[in-house]
Parts: structure tokens; sequence; C-alpha cells
């Protein structure tokens, strides 16, 4: 990890994609930050089809060995705000 954890912050590396899943009723919001992970996405929030977001699950690499809390954070509520608009 290219960022120590307590030190991470959103930034220029750190990308947010939100995509249908092969059923269009999935919808899967990706995080992506080379400081974390050089190769690609370190942690999804996948919803179900008809949930909400009680129903969303994370879904991490088994290649991300850590992410940092601040991230993870981040990440959640960032999801949670794209998911319930």
């Amino acid at each position: 990890m290219a960022v120590r954890p307590a030190q991470w912050q959103p930034g220029p590396e750190t990308r947010v994609i939100e995509s249908e899943g092969s059923d269009p009723d999935i919808w899967i919001v990706e995080f992506r930050d080379r400081r974390i992970d050089e190769h690609g996405t370190v942690l999804a929030v996948v919803r179900p089809e008809e949930g909400s977001w009680q129903d969303a699950v994370v879904s991490v690499p088994a290649e991300v060995a850590e992410l940092p809390v601040a991230f993870v954070h981040w990440a959640l509520d960032e999801a949670r705000r794209r998911l319930d608009r």
C-alpha cells in the first residue's frame, strides 16, 4: 500500500464506478484507488434485485490484503448516497 492508512483521503487516484450487474436490477458501485492496489477494484458494494441499502453486500478481492478504515468508511458512505437515490 502506497499510502499510510491514517493518511488516506479521496484523491485523483480514487475512482468510483457505477454499473448494472449481469441482471439489470443489480447495481454495483466499485471503488478503485491505485495507492491501495494498483491492479483495480479494491472494494465493491452490490445492491441486489429489488433490494435496498440494507440488502447490499460488500465484496473485496482476495488479492487486497488490507484496506484503510478511512477508505472503507468513505466508500460505504459514498455507496449509500448513490444507492439510496
